[in-house]
């Protein structure tokens, strides 16, 4: 299986708190977290997000002052045996294309799945897809 999703990268304070703060927004709005991944530096993290109403979260975020962006992302499901990471991961790597970042997306009664974010998502997209994943 293979989808595009939107993601959210939000920018926030690495201090005690303002995780929390920041899913309060969503959860206070009734806004459901599919995926989330953090990744701090020393002053400031980035919260990579998937969730079910992604432009309404962007402005919930923009309106409380985060600095917000939108992206698409991928959304693959491996199947899982022996080497189908590494298969899809030199699949992108001989056609020139990096995987800048990859994550694990979870959703309620389906298979593990995982996010990724490329060079070229587009030609990562039809070159996964012509693999042979189902797209959704």
């Amino acid at each position: 299986m293979l989808a595009k999703e939107k993601q959210l990268s939000v920018f926030i304070e690495n201090k005690v708190g303002h995780l929390a703060a920041a899913t309060d927004i969503l959860a206070q709005n009734n806004i459901s977290i599919r995926a989330l991944f953090v990744y701090d530096s020393t002053e400031y993290a980035i919260l990579r997000l998937i969730v079910d109403d992604p432009y309404k979260a962007m402005a919930l975020f923009q309106e409380a002052g985060k600095v917000v962006r939108m992206i698409d992302i991928m959304v693959v499901e491996p199947i899982d045996e022996p080497g189908m990471m590494n298969r899809i991961f030199h699949l992108l790597s001989n056609n020139n294309i990096n995987v800048d970042y990859a994550y694990p997306y979870a959703v309620k009664d389906a298979p593990y799945m995982l996010i990724m974010a490329t060079s070229d998502q587009e030609k990562a997209f039809d070159l996964i897809r012509e693999s042979g994943f189902a797209v959704v």
